[in-house]
């Protein structure tokens, strides 16, 4: 009974999860009349790739997706700069004051982000940096929860690794760079993988920090959709399917690892 059970549950809940993206799809192959329609129907009656035509003509879109891309790749690479050398300090370098470093980190994981707009805002004025792809990426580079998935790593793994490599003569940032990063490869591909899907999808502060066309990302971008006489529905399911590709293909790519990282970090902690 309990089987039955759990397999109704996994059903209900994957139903659950990809009814909207199903939902995405059909409406992105409708005309802008059916999806005003009072009738709902599950499958276009008149299925068509206008709607991607149009994004892709009558829009900055190559424009937004190239910026998401600088800033999804930039605050992943700066996540990982940042991130993997505090974690690994925090893991494994015994000093005065760490535990209240660890625990600064993680009272910033349950700060809300919107909190810190109006200050961001008020600074990035200041600084003369709002309306810059650098406005939108900078207050995203350190990621508190990668700093977390990697120090949980890093305390999983027998101190006689890194006791070897001294004993052969390596020195702390040696060990560091030739053993520790290697070994650290399944927590840093987590890290990365949420970083950049964090970047990707974030909409509040870019619509807040710039305002001109040229620099929207994509998410900014889609939400700006507009037509002659309002809104157009279907072009925006049509751009956010488009928008959601990359993320798809960066887990279908990474899966395993992210799975693994998500598993192992776990171990101890």
């Amino acid at each position: 009974m309990k089987k039955y059970i759990l397999i109704f549950l996994t059903v209900l809940l994957l139903t659950l999860w990809l009814f909207p993206l199903f939902w995405l799809v059909v409406t992105s192959l409708k005309t802008e009349q059916d999806v005003m329609s009072d009738i709902i129907t599950l499958i276009p009656l008149r299925p068509t790739l206008v709607n991607y035509q149009k994004a892709f003509l009558s829009t900055d879109i190559f424009r937004w997706l190239l910026n998401s891309f600088i800033v999804s790749f930039s605050v992943t690479a700066g996540t990982l700069v940042l991130d993997v050398p505090i974690a690994y300090a925090l893991a494994r370098i015994r000093f005065k004051g760490r535990r209240i470093v660890f625990w600064t980190v993680m009272a910033a994981m349950m700060i809300p982000f919107q909190v810190l707009i109006i200050p961001l805002y008020m600074q990035f004025n200041a600084y003369g940096i709002l309306d810059t792809l650098a406005a939108v990426l900078l207050p995203r580079l350190a990621l508190p929860i990668g700093v977390f998935i990697i120090k949980q790593f890093y305390e999983g793994i027998p101190y006689a690794l890194e006791e070897a490599a001294f004993i052969d003569g390596a020195s702390r940032f040696t060990t560091f760079m030739h053993v520790m990063l290697p070994v650290g490869k399944a927590a840093m591909i987590t890290t990365v993988i949420i970083s950049f899907i964090n970047a990707w999808n974030d909409f509040l502060w870019p619509l807040i920090a710039v305002s001109e066309s040229a620099k929207y990302t994509i998410t900014v971008g889609i939400a700006n959709f507009q037509g002659t006489h309002g809104t157009e529905y279907a072009m925006i399911m049509a751009g956010a399917l488009i928008a959601s590709i990359p993320q798809f293909v960066f887990y279908a790519l990474f899966r395993r690892q992210i799975v693994a990282g998500l598993v192992m970090t776990g171990i101890k902690g």
